[in-house]
């Protein structure tokens, strides 16, 4: 499932039409690829990447994966520490957050409606449900306004830096477990900029990533990682460095050369 906002309902200053590229192209390499059919792949993109198709959707997962089957999730949005309009943190029922903040990724009414958001609670309630021997998970996101958004100066600076370690942390910690490993397009106390992580990862599906790799014909999601990270550290000048939890066993394979 692939899943992609990109644009945000009354907000255009928040638009990162990157995100829908990288949707597209997500979707041609995984065709590319002959364990991956059309049918198999639903895509979520703009205006229809609301909170509650999204939870359609993965209804739809659910009832279609099987024991057995490999699961590719990939969201790129914005995402942010869940806070209420006068800036308090909000932990929805289970409270289980020890900063007192769930972890929401923004849905594409998000920034005007303060209900459209997808949280690491939601997430991880859906996740138990999947009988799948493995699930990759691919996040391309950061705290609201973090694609590219220059900061006016330290204060702000130190504020919303950790607003995005309380995100990232969380967020990991939330949607570990066996079987599964979750690429993340940055280290706690960063940026992500535009779709440079997205965008390596999949060169990585299209090939590079084995190739630099065993060199064994398969594009796995640990490879394409491991090839997309150096060069994510070097076109962000050192700023951004992806994060990996891997709690697969062995290689989890995604594309086939």
């Amino acid at each position: 499932m692939l899943v992609g906002v990109g644009v945000y309902y009354n907000n255009p200053d928040q638009d990162r039409p990157s995100m829908l590229e990288a949707v597209d192209n997500l979707y041609s390499s995984l065709l590319s690829s002959p364990n991956w059919q059309a049918d198999h792949i639903h895509v979520l993109k703009a205006g229809q990447a609301t909170m509650f198709n999204l939870v359609k959707e993965l209804i739809w997962l659910i009832r279609s994966e099987k024991k057995g089957d490999m699961v590719l999730l990939y969201i790129t949005t914005h995402g942010t520490p869940l806070r209420t309009p006068d800036n308090l943190p909000m932990d929805f029922p289970p409270k289980d957050e020890g900063d007192g903040d769930d972890e929401a990724l923004v849905m594409y009414y998000g920034f005007d409606r303060w209900y459209d958001y997808f949280t690491d609670d939601m997430l991880k309630f859906f996740l138990r449900f999947m009988q799948s021997d493995g699930l990759c998970m691919i996040i391309d996101s950061c705290f609201s306004g973090g694609f590219n958004d220059p900061i006016s100066n330290d204060e702000s600076k130190e504020i919303e830096m950790s607003k995005e370690e309380e995100f990232t942390k969380g967020f990991l910690d939330d949607i570990s477990a066996n079987g599964r490993i979750v690429l993340m397009s940055c280290q706690e106390e960063e940026y992500s900029y535009g779709s440079l992580f997205s965008d390596l990862i999949i060169e990585g599906f299209n090939g590079w990533a084995d190739l630099f790799g065993n060199n064994d014909g398969i594009n796995s999601a640990e490879e394409a990682f491991d090839f997309a990270y150096p060069w994510v550290v070097l076109f962000s000048e050192g700023k951004q460095h992806p994060t990996e939890l891997d709690e697969y066993s062995g290689d989890f394979p995604v594309t086939f050369t």
